[in-house]
């Protein structure tokens, strides 16, 4: 090989690389994980991974996905420059007391995806609640059931309403009706009888015999007027419509059912709730309130006056109601009058519903990810298939496990120039077993000394002037550069007029004029 053509050789090389460079937008980063490790539900952790720009030109971050409500993210700079890095933050704060794993897919501005998978554990403060870690469904009221009985002190229906009367219920000497917001003052037994007041069972009695320790829980005990109680008596609570038969203090009773007052529907709700937990659905007497009940509880977040109770209670009895503790445990339970069987979810979620690639060389290879957003792992993922057969399939990964991702890496068919539309498919083991499909768009640009882009982009050294003029550039242009034979880059301009070019060395150059989705070049020498 002679030295004029290993010099030819080489020219074409170093033009070869930059363009590559420039047409695909590349980034590294830090880590691929970040793992929080434990993370209590009352604060946040905050961790970031470290985005470098490997280009000679300027990328952008587009769209960040997280596929989970406990992780939030942010970037200061969305655009990196060349060589440049920028941190992307994200912060977790667990709502449950659970192992937490999903993806952080962000995609650039050439349709690249890049995965970093996110995993930490929440955690309850203390230590009242460690058997529920990472359960659900029956598991979570199986271990609600043992912890709630575990070291009960069970005060008697006597002890319970004296105990009521006397502090729990008792402000400043008042005892106020739940149901119609009556107050009387009184702190005892007989103080309440002589002030029509009684002990309300918010789980009738006559649904489980009055047998104890239920009938002296008192987390299912209220203070109320007689009147009011009696109305309720053993009725299921449920929506009654206008003003009922009988109604007072907001509170309302009718065909059946009887409505408490906005201030106390939480609360009932939350007593319902914690009896069939901590004893049983006795006559399946929840079973047709479960609904109703079930939003309450969401709707009438505890109150002040409801976390006290239950502090109060629990200085007593030495248990709590899981529902006031922790209102979000309702989130992973299912059924709770009946044996709540964990359903299986096959659930997937797409990083971008259709993927604009812009200008790409055939050999390039993007990764594509899918995540597994169910409750059950992946174990028979399909191969994936291209509709047109433009895209190439290198790699589909077989499995995701739940939080995980599939990723399908694919290239591209060595096509003429121009623009295409593809269509990936992909069968996974999701609910319906469907295929997900996501369309595909690209180009292919073989950029170089072709005769497509020397008619848009005409560069010529003036030698007597000792400038550079680039004529005919693209309306979108961005940006110029001028690069040497060693790859070393030697101008750049954002003006696209005429550019000084004085004191330059002998040899041939590079100019690389830059659009937001493509690169186009040139040569010119200087002797």
């Amino acid at each position: 090989m002679n030295a004029s053509t290993f010099a030819t050789m080489r020219l074409i090389g170093i033009l070869f690389v930059l363009t590559t460079v420039f047409t695909q937008a590349q980034v590294t980063l830090s880590s691929g994980q970040l793992d929080f490790g434990d993370v209590l539900t009352t604060s946040d952790k905050e961790m970031a991974v470290d985005v470098t720009n490997t280009t000679g030109a300027t990328i952008s971050i587009d769209d960040v996905n997280i596929f989970g409500d406990d992780f939030t993210y942010s970037i200061a700079n969305a655009s990196i420059a060349p060589g440049a890095k920028e941190k992307l933050r994200v912060t977790f704060k667990p709502r449950h007391n659970v192992v937490y794993n999903t993806e952080l897919i962000f995609v650039l501005n050439d349709g690249s995806e890049h995965r970093i998978d996110l995993v930490g554990n929440g955690r309850y403060e203390g230590t009242y609640y460690s058997s529920t870690f990472n359960k659900s469904y029956q598991d979570l009221k199986d271990a609600l059931k043992t912890k709630l009985a575990a070291g009960y002190v069970n005060l008697g229906y006597t002890g319970a309403r004296d105990k009521m009367y006397g502090d729990i219920d008792n402000v400043s000497g008042k005892v106020t009706c739940v149901y119609t917001g009556r107050t009387a003052t009184f702190n005892t037994r007989s103080g309440a009888n002589s002030n029509s007041f009684n002990c309300e069972h918010t789980w009738p009695q006559s649904m489980f015999n009055k047998i104890e320790p239920e009938r002296a829980d008192i987390h299912h005990l209220f203070s109320t007027d007689v009147n009011a109680n009696s109305r309720r008596g053993s009725d299921p609570f449920g929506v009654v419509s206008g003003s009922g038969s009988w109604s007072e203090g907001g509170s309302k009773s009718g065909s059946g059912k009887f409505e408490p007052r906005d201030l106390q529907k939480g609360a009932s709700a939350r007593a319902m709730l914690y009896f069939a937990i901590r004893y049983q659905d006795y006559q399946n007497f929840i079973d047709g309130q479960e609904s109703i009940l079930k939003q309450w509880h969401t709707t009438y977040s505890p109150s002040t006056t409801d976390i006290a109770r239950n502090e109060r209670i629990f200085f007593y009895q030495k248990n709590r109601n899981p529902f006031v503790d922790h209102p979000e445990f309702i989130e992973r339970m299912d059924k709770i009058g009946s044996t709540d069987t964990k359903p299986i979810i096959k659930d997937a979620a797409k990083s971008q519903n259709a993927i604009t690639y812009g200008a790409v060389s055939p050999s390039v290879q993007k990764d594509i990810y899918i995540i597994n957003t169910g409750n059950v792992d992946w174990t028979g993922v399909s191969g994936a298939t291209s509709a047109e057969g433009k895209l190439k399939i290198v790699s589909t990964d077989a499995s995701a496990a739940v939080g995980e991702a599939i990723k399908v890496t694919v290239t591209f068919d060595a096509l003429a120039d121009g623009s295409y539309t593809d269509n990936l498919s992909l069968n996974l083991q999701t609910q319906a077993d469907e295929t997900v499909s996501i369309p595909v768009s690209f180009t292919i640009g073989k950029v170089g000394f072709n005769e497509i882009y020397t008619k848009r982009i005409k560069s010529f050294y003036n030698a007597g002037l000792q400038t550079l003029s680039v004529l005919n550039y693209p309306l979108n242009a961005e940006i110029i550069e001028v690069w040497n034979s060693s790859g070393q880059l030697v101008l750049i301009n954002s003006t696209f007029t005429d550019i000084p070019f004085n004191g330059h060395s002998q040899g041939v150059y590079f100019v690389v004029v830059k659009t937001e989705k493509e690169v186009f070049t040139s040569k010119f020498l200087v002797n």
